[in-house]
């Protein structure tokens, strides 16, 4: 029969260059768009052979097959599923983004066909345009094909140059299913580097990033030389190229942990097994399998901006959709690594991203819940082995309760570690508050740049002559966290540096005292405030101290020292806020300051701004004017030169 030039419906020519130039950003996507669509014509074949056993009859045998030949530059991908008619390929590939797959599914719903039982096949393919990105390294494809029920020696095909045009005629052909050739591109063809799909190790490589999970054998012809010297010889063998082995879709039960390890390390390149998995089932309205996996030691790069999102890879129907899904997990978990697969998630006409993020919400919702529940029986089961886990990922983890809704913070909190003044040890939240005093009411915290200088902070003295435990924070999202989490199990979180530190008095005739003690320094307060006037906002005494002479507080809404140093390195803007002075009425200096008040006004002023450098040092703040306060300590300790 003679060929007859048609031409596609459609505006094609600007489609097709549309699609060619801009849809797809990856090239070799091009390979898994053709072997999703013969893995969707196996899943066709099979379907409705349970009804009509005639059509796979002496082919039962079904695989999708690569062909590449370098001399020749093409590249064959054929299939024995379940083929298309003339009709068919005029439908299916005449009109562009007219979906073969889609069409089927709605025909076998209009039919009721899964009433006749067997269970219906999971199908990718939506839009109908996956088969054009073979446009984008191929200058002219043609197709080949036969309808599975049809005459036999009774085919079609149908061939282009992606010009707008296509050619269909009818052939002859034997055996079921499609053959799909590309005439490849020659390299550097529009000013753009193709690689070589004839080479083995691209076509094996992109089958294994793509497709290694489709239930079909992917088969190619690979050459080997053998031999030696006189006797060596080329070598044909038939090698499958894909494992078709998804551990996600076995139960969880049935996969050892050796699986899992090495499934891990081909899917992260670690060395070393994870440090726990996460594999479930979702079942319902939304159906998906998910494997996550939790390192057991930080990956390299980590903190890298690029890498400050979800390391979870995206399948439909195990087919790769896209890597790094960010719509998966949250930024705070970007270390977890592992993978979803779904069939229910619509995507767009590349398949590249998702087409609606609604029904993303409800899976990485539950992905979080999962492995934040993994982290509590982790700390509750093997508390050592999350300790070393907790030191690698905790400040990430901690992200989370900044980051995440109320009842998930709360959850996060749970499996949080810190230190504390307890000793040299991590603590939980649960066991602070397991091991406070009948007295002590709220969990008490210090936030710093380093741990040394915290555990040395005359703030903590009150807290240790009372018995109070108080952690103590270094990580720099720590503050952000706990503007979040304000309490834990209906205890309030407070930090001790900051605003009126509300403690019980033992008495009455205690508070008393002190209210008469603050009548009678009064005027020293006041002095003290207008010798320093703007360098702080105001001067009371202090219920913090015991040793120290003076301390200063940061205001109960404003920023903390440390976090406006994080700020600052950050170039960020802060806030002006000015710092509460304290002093520790008991204290000889603050008697001696008392003394000096009226009787030495000069040497008033300098006691008063050495006081507050001594207070901006113990914080780990430099003091505004680091010489003149070296000056003033110098002559306080020698006396003033006497020219001074």
């Amino acid at each position: 029969m003679t060929a007859q030039t048609m031409e596609f419906q459609a505006e094609t020519t600007q489609l097709l260059d549309l699609m060619i130039h801009s849809l797809y950003k990856q090239k070799e996507i091009f390979l898994r768009e053709l072997i999703s669509n013969a893995s969707d014509a196996l899943d066709k074949v099979r379907f409705e052979a349970l009804t009509d056993t005639d059509l796979l009859k002496d082919d039962d045998d079904l695989s999708i097959r690569i062909e590449a030949d370098g001399e020749e530059r093409t590249l064959t991908i054929v299939d024995n599923g379940i083929g298309m008619s003339r009709d068919e390929v005029v439908e299916n590939l005449g009109t562009i983004a007219r979906s073969g797959t889609r069409e089927f599914l709605a025909a076998m719903a209009a039919s009721n066909e899964s009433a006749k039982g067997g269970a219906a096949p999971e199908l990718i393919g939506q839009f109908g345009v996956g088969f054009y990105s073979a446009f984008m390294v191929a200058d002219r494809v043609t197709v080949e094909t036969r309808r599975a029920g049809q005459p036999e020696d009774t085919g079609v095909r149908w061939s282009s140059t992606g010009d707008g045009k296509y050619d269909i005629e009818t052939i002859e052909r034997g055996a079921r299913g499609t053959t799909i050739t590309l005439h490849l591109k020659e390299k550097g063809e529009e000013a753009e580097e193709i690689p070589d799909f004839t080479a083995e190790w691209m076509l094996r490589g992109t089958v294994k990033k793509y497709s290694d999970f489709v239930q079909w054998p992917i088969r190619m012809d690979v050459e080997r030389e053998e031999g030696e010297g006189n006797d060596k010889k080329t070598v044909v063998t038939n090698e499958t190229l894909n494992s078709m082995k998804p551990l996600w879709t076995r139960s969880p039960s049935e996969v050892t942990d050796e699986e899992h390890a090495e499934f891990y390390k081909q899917l992260s390149h670690d060395w070393e097994a994870p440090g726990k998995t996460v594999h479930f089932k979702a079942e319902g309205t939304l159906e998906y399998a998910a494997l996550l996996y939790i390192p057991s030691h930080k990956p390299m790069a980590m903190f890298e901006g690029e890498h400050a999102q979800s390391k979870l890879s995206l399948y439909v129907k195990r087919v790769l959709i896209m890597d790094d899904c960010e719509e998966l997990l949250p930024p705070w978990l970007r270390f977890v690594r592992g993978l979803v697969d779904s069939s229910d998630l619509p995507l767009n006409v590349s398949r590249e991203t998702l087409q609606h993020t609604r029904q993303m919400t409800p899976i990485k919702k539950r992905l979080v819940t999962k492995v934040v529940e993994t982290f509590k029986t982790w700390l509750d089961d093997d508390r050592e082995g999350y300790e070393k886990v907790w030191g690698e990922f905790g400040a990430m983890i901690k992200e989370g309760m900044y980051g995440e809704d109320d009842d998930t913070k709360f959850k996060i909190a749970e499996s949080c570690l810190f230190r504390s003044t307890r000793g040299d040890g991590l603590v939980s939240l649960d066991e602070v508050i397991e091991a406070m005093p009948e007295d002590q009411k709220a969990i008490y915290w210090l936030a710093g740049s380093e741990l040394d200088t915290l555990r040395r902070s005359p703030h903590l003295e009150t807290f240790t002559d009372r018995g109070y435990e108080v952690l103590l924070l270094t990580d720099p999202v720590d503050e952000f966290a706990m503007q979040r989490l304000t309490e834990f199990d209906s205890r309030p979180l407070v930090a001790i540096d900051k605003g009126e530190l509300e403690l019980d008095e033992a008495d009455g005739d205690d508070k008393k005292a002190r209210e008469e003690k603050e009548g009678a320094l009064k005027p020293l307060l006041e002095a003290v405030k207008e010798s320093l006037g703007d360098q702080v906002g105001e001067v009371r005494l202090s219920n913090r101290l015991k040793d120290s002479p003076a301390v200063l507080v940061t205001g109960q809404d404003d920023m903390s020292p440390h976090m406006r140093r994080m700020m600052e390195r950050m170039d960020q803007a802060t806030p002006p806020s000015t710092r509460i002075l304290e002093l520790n009425a008991e204290h000889p200096l603050v008697a001696r300051l008392d003394s000096m008040r009226e009787a030495d006004g000069d040497r008033f002023g300098e006691y008063c701004e050495l006081i507050h450098g001594q207070a901006q040092l113990a914080e780990g703040t430099p003091p505004k004017d680091p010489q003149r306060f070296n000056r003033l300590l110098v002559e306080l300790m020698v006396g003033k030169p006497e020219s001074a």
